[in-house]
């Protein structure tokens, strides 16, 4: 076996070197990704609804991203404020979100979520768990769920 340098801490040279080798390393295995990569694929896309009360006050909102190459739609964010929920706004921003989604191509959306804010909401809305990080930060869950925004 050759012998190696383990070299230790930050260098942004090598880090973009090693990031070029991955991207280059994927795109030869995956077309998904080769079409990923192109330049005018490289950003996704900011989606984002909000709910303003009567004096223009932020009751709630949700924003995400559309990845119109792989057809997702990834929540970033999401929050209602205490004094509205339970009346439905949640409901209606997540809808208004996944259907922004769909019509810009999305297939599919994810969202993570921790123990103590909302993963109940998001599997009543049809989203189902496909993996669990334990102590993330240590005490809490956070759970990372998908839906398939076609089957609607």
């Amino acid at each position: 076996m050759d012998e190696f340098e383990l070299q230790a801490g930050p260098d942004a040279g090598l880090e973009d070197q090693l990031v070029d080798q991955l991207i280059a390393y994927n795109k030869s295995r995956s077309t998904a990704v080769q079409e990923r990569f192109e330049p005018a694929n490289l950003k996704s896309e900011p989606v984002q609804v909000f709910a303003l009360g009567p004096d223009g006050t932020l009751r709630g909102g949700c924003v995400g991203r559309v990845e119109r190459v792989w057809h997702w739609l990834t929540i970033d964010t999401m929050w209602v404020d205490e004094t509205v929920r339970g009346q439905g706004l949640g409901n209606a921003l997540l809808r208004s979100l996944e259907d922004e989604g769909r019509s810009r191509g999305c297939r599919w959306s994810d969202v993570t979520t921790f123990e103590f804010q909302a993963p109940d909401f998001y599997r009543k809305a049809g989203y189902v768990e496909y993996g669990v990080k334990h102590d993330y930060p240590p005490g809490h869950t956070n759970y990372f769920l998908r839906k398939d925004l076609i089957s609607r």
